[in-house]
């Protein structure tokens, strides 16, 4: 049985004899086969050396005494070619001194004719099974060199004696300046002895250690390494060496940090925004809400984490709608209505408008975002706008102060319907930066997840080295991996990532400070300098969910002094303007989007805007009466013709200025703003 297994095993070796003797050839040939060797054969050096060219031969059986080209001269070219195959020399002469030189010249040995079997079966084996030995110590040899992982081996008092390129290329430490150095030699002193005696104490008791270490590089720097230590027993069991595998994760601590840090400045970002925000799955569960909107309810984060329906958040009566909702949102259908009845924890209700989009993964809805609206205010004020109107004829004596009080109260009404129009615009922009730093995120984690797995197929090649070579099946099988993996476009992308998460918060921060700007509050009767420039700007951003969809905004903002104002009350006026504009081009129902301009300039003491459109115009019939309180010429609940009415109440009677309004005849509407740079009390009709 052992004879066959060594005859299959030598079936897959190819011998190539070479001797001009033919009868000498043949017997060697003969002795070859028999022992289950493949052979070929040649008669010359010439022909040798076309075969070594053209054929796959595993050891070389060659003659010294040839004519043409001889066998001292072919070992010389094959050590000249650097061809790796052992070569046994055959000589019917005992000079010893051909004998010596064709070992100099890497011979494995030199036998004498007549060859005797046994002899020719003994080296046959001993010169294959050693180079084969040699050749996977190569292997080993080159693999630990190539290896982008530092290798250091110590003694057992942690001198160390050997290491590889990888060592230098992390450390700094070329291998003849850290040969006989005491391993000690990178440590940073941010790790305490209690965590080097425990190392020790695992190495030591031939257990293999594995974890993070702050070193510190040849040059000062630190850095953080992930480092598997195995010891190295001899064969008596007895530890005579250890051998560490060190990999530098410094930049993949930095990658995980930013990770950490990014996520926590999404939270703290949207935690900022002072309306509830959330995050649903397709089943209606809240994944995700901010601070505002856990206090807002009363719960706490821990409470909404595991399948919380958001159906317990309103009140019985609406859950019904509110699932009609989800599904009309996730299939980007639009609903008419967005008032429900919220339900906190404590059982008491509210009323909230509700505005949300679908989140797509890979194409698909996954869940809907959104954000709420507390119109608690909004409702007293209707309500009691309601109960003054049912009242209203029976206190006719009382008229004038009731109408002043409505006035008012409808005054808070379009306040309050801007910041809900705010609101919802705010939603909207902020939904694409934040749904972008999602799949961001995502992508990120499956980054990290491949990454992950090719770490442990590098570990199982390592734990396997503890035993034998990697095979050229494993290694091939860890190439493989990599590029299924796409490891180096995957380490391309990851700044790239980076840097677009980076301008997505930026978006948010922009949105968040033209919001902030916005709704930042003055007393009434307050003046400051203002930039009449920067207040179009963020009202232009906080309005665009209100004009993208119907107008292009071009804008010449020349450059002017500040002004002594409201801001607040300023930018109120803008809003106004720019959001009748878009709705009158809105009201055209066109094909294409319409033009909205906005421009300032300066004229003497003066600061002068114009908002310009090309929608349908203002009939002449009611161009004067644009200015009266609740006129409106948009269809019923579209408006409250309150706008233009406060918008004329700021600019002459706060701010003593002028507003008018002129429709050209290329088409479209103009409204003209003049504002004094000095700021006035307010200005009272007689």
């Amino acid at each position: 049985m052992e004879k066959k297994l060594l005859s299959a095993e030598n079936s897959a070796k190819t011998v190539l004899v070479v001797d001009d003797s033919a009868i000498s050839r043949t017997l060697v040939v003969h002795i070859i086969q028999k022992l289950g060797y493949q052979t070929i054969q040649a008669d010359n050096g010439d022909a040798c050396i076309e075969l070594l060219n053209t054929r796959s031969i595993d050891l070389l059986l060659l003659d010294i005494h040839m004519p043409g080209k001889n066998g001292l001269e072919i070992l010389d070219y094959i050590r000249e070619k650097n061809m790796v195959l052992p070569v046994i020399m055959i000589s019917g002469s005992s000079d010893i001194e051909q004998a010596i030189q064709s070992l100099k010249l890497g011979a494995y040995t030199y036998l004498l004719k007549p060859v005797e079997p046994g002899r020719l079966e003994i080296t046959l084996k001993n010169a294959l099974n050693e180079f084969e030995l040699r050749r996977k110590v190569r292997l080993f040899s080159a693999a630990i060199t190539e290896s982008p992982f530092g290798v250091a081996i110590t003694d057992r008092n942690g001198i160390i004696e050997y290491t590889n390129p990888g060592f230098t290329t992390i450390t700094g430490y070329a291998e003849d300046e850290a040969r006989g150095k005491n391993i000690g030699i990178l440590k940073s002193g941010r790790q305490s002895r209690a965590f080097y005696s425990k190392f020790w104490k695992t190495i030591e008791s031939g257990r293999i250690w594995q974890g993070e270490i702050v070193n510190r590089r040849k040059n000062g720097d630190l850095y953080t390494e992930h480092c598997i230590v195995s010891p190295i027993p001899d064969t008596n069991g007895t530890i005579t060496h250890f051998i560490s595998i060190k990999q530098d994760v410094t930049l993949r601590k930095k990658e995980q940090e930013a990770l950490a840090e990014s996520e926590q400045r999404f939270q703290e970002l949207a935690d900022l925004i002072p309306q509830p925000l959330f995050e649903t799955d397709n089943k209606g569960n809240i994944t995700f809400a901010n601070h505002t909107g856990l206090e807002l309810f009363g719960y706490s984060k821990d409470e909404i984490q595991n399948d919380f329906s958001c159906l317990r958040l309103f009140a019985p009566e609406d859950q019904e709608r509110i699932r009609t909702a989800i599904a009309s949102s996730i299939s980007n259908t639009p609903i008419d209505n967005h008032e429900y009845t919220a339900l906190k924890k404590d059982g008491s209700t509210f009323p909230i408008l509700i505005y949300s989009s679908p989140i797509i993964r890979n194409g698909k809805p996954s869940g809907l975002r959104g954000i709420g609206l507390d119109i608690t205010e909004r409702k007293r004020g209707e309500l009691q706008l309601m109960e003054l109107n049912q009242t209203l004829e029976e206190r006719v004596e009382e008229r004038t102060r009731e109408l002043e009080i409505t006035h008012q109260q409808m005054v808070l009404q379009e306040k309050l319907a801007s910041i809900g129009q705010l609101a919802a615009g705010l939603a909207h922009e902020i939904n694409n930066p934040v749904n972008f730093l999602r799949i961001n995120l995502a992508s990120l984690k499956e980054d990290v997840t491949d990454l992950r797995l090719l770490l442990e197929a590098y570990r199982a090649i390592i734990r396997s080295a503890e035993t034998r070579p990697p095979s050229p099946e494993e290694l091939q099988k860890l190439e493989k991996l990599e590029n299924q993996l796409s490891i180096d476009h995957l380490l391309d992308d990851l700044p790239v990532i980076f840097d677009e998460s980076e301008r997505g918060f930026e978006r948010i921060s922009t949105i968040i400070g033209s919001m902030r700007n916005f709704s930042f509050r003055h007393a009434v009767d307050q003046r400051v300098q203002f930039d009449i420039n920067k207040g179009i700007r963020d009202t232009l951003i906080i309005a665009r969910n209100e004009y993208r969809y119907h107008a292009e905004i071009e804008t010449d903002l020349q450059e002017i002094p500040m002004v002594s104002c409201n801001p607040e009350q300023i930018n109120q006026v803008f809003l106004n303007l720019i959001i009748n504009s878009a709705h009158a081009i809105a009201s055209q129902k066109r094909a294409n989007k319409g033009n909205i301009t906005i421009a300032t300039s300066c004229s003497g003491n003066d600061v002068i805007c114009t908002v310009s459109d090309d929608g349908p115009g203002i009939p002449p019939e009611t161009r004067s009466r644009i200015f009266e309180p609740f006129f409106t010429t948009k269809e019923p609940g579209k408006g409250t013709g309150l706008g233009l009415s406060i918008s004329y109440d700021i600019i002459t009677r706060k701010h003593g200025g002028t507003i008018s309004a002129t429709c050209p005849p290329s088409g479209g509407s103009t409204f003209t703003i003049t504002l004094p740079l000095n700021a006035r009390k307010e200005i009272h009709e007689p």
